[in-house]
C-alpha cells in the first residue's frame, strides 16, 4: 500500500500509517472469516460422504452465507442439488450465475436440467446456447467440449464424433483435454443424444 508523504505536516503520515494499521487489521479479520467459512465448508463435505443430505444443503447454505463471492461454494450447491435430483432449485441457482457470467455452460446446464424435467422452455434455452458456443471467436477447450455434446444432439453421431478427432488434433498430447474429450467420445458412442447430455452434468435416472 502506497504511504502518502507530503511537505505540510508528519500527520498526514500518521494517518497513513494508521490507514496501513486498519488495513492489515482489516485483512486478519477476513482471514479469520476465511477460515470460519473453510471449516464450514468442510462439515458440509463430512455430511455430503455421509449422504446426510438435510444436513449437507444447511451447511453448504451456511458456507455460502459465510462467503457470498464464493463461486466454489456456489457452484458445489447446484452440483450436491443435481445430484439429490433437486432439479428446480438447482436452475434457480444456475440463473444466478447466467447472470453475471458470459459462459454458455452454465445456460447449457440450465436447458439440461429443464429437459429433464420436460420443460417446453428447454428446447429454446438449448438452442440460444448452442448459438452461443458457436459464435465464440477463440472458444477454449472446455467451450468446444460443450459444443461437441451439443453438436452430438443437433447434428447427430457422426457429425460430432467428426469433431472430436478435430479436437484431439487441436490438443494432442494435452492430458486434460485428452481425457475429456474421450469421456464424452464415450458417451456419444454409447448412448442416446439426451442421455449424452444427462450424464455430462451427471443428472440420474
Amino acid at each position: 500500500m502506497t504511504t502518502k508523504l507530503t511537505i505540510i505536516s508528519m500527520s498526514l503520515l500518521l494517518l497513513a500509517n494508521c490507514s496501513n494499521k486498519k488495513t492489515t487489521t482489516s485483512n486478519i479479520v477476513v482471514e479469520k472469516e476465511n477460515l470460519k467459512c473453510k471449516e464450514i465448508y468442510k462439515k458440509y463435505n463430512e455430511k455430503y460422504v455421509l449422504e446426510e443430505n438435510d444436513s449437507a444443503l444447511v451447511y453448504i447454505n451456511q458456507a455460502i452465507e459465510c462467503n457470498p463471492k464464493n463461486s466454489e461454494y456456489k457452484y458445489t450447491k447446484i452440483r450436491f442439488l443435481v445430484e439429490i435430483k433437486n432439479y428446480n432449485d438447482a436452475i434457480k441457482q444456475l440463473d444466478k450465475f447466467i447472470l453475471n457470467s458470459d459462459d454458455p455452460a452454465f445456460k447449457m446446464q440450465k436447458g439440461i436440467l429443464m429437459l429433464k424435467i420436460n420443460d417446453a422452455n428447454s428446447k429454446q434455452t438449448l438452442e440460444e446456447c448452442y448459438s452461443e458456443f458457436n459464435k465464440l471467436e477463440e472458444p477454449t477447450s472446455n467451450n468446444l467440449f460443450y459444443k461437441i455434446a451439443l453438436d452430438n444432439y443437433y447434428k447427430g453421431k457422426e457429425y460430432s464424433l467428426n469433431e472430436v478427432l478435430k479436437f484431439k488434433n487441436k490438443y494432442k498430447g494435452k492430458g486434460y483435454e485428452n481425457q475429456n474429450i474421450k469421456f464424452l467420445e464415450d458417451l456419444i458412442n454409447n448412448e442416446t443424444k439426451e442421455n449424452v447430455l444427462f450424464k455430462l452434468y451427471n443428472i440420474r435416472d
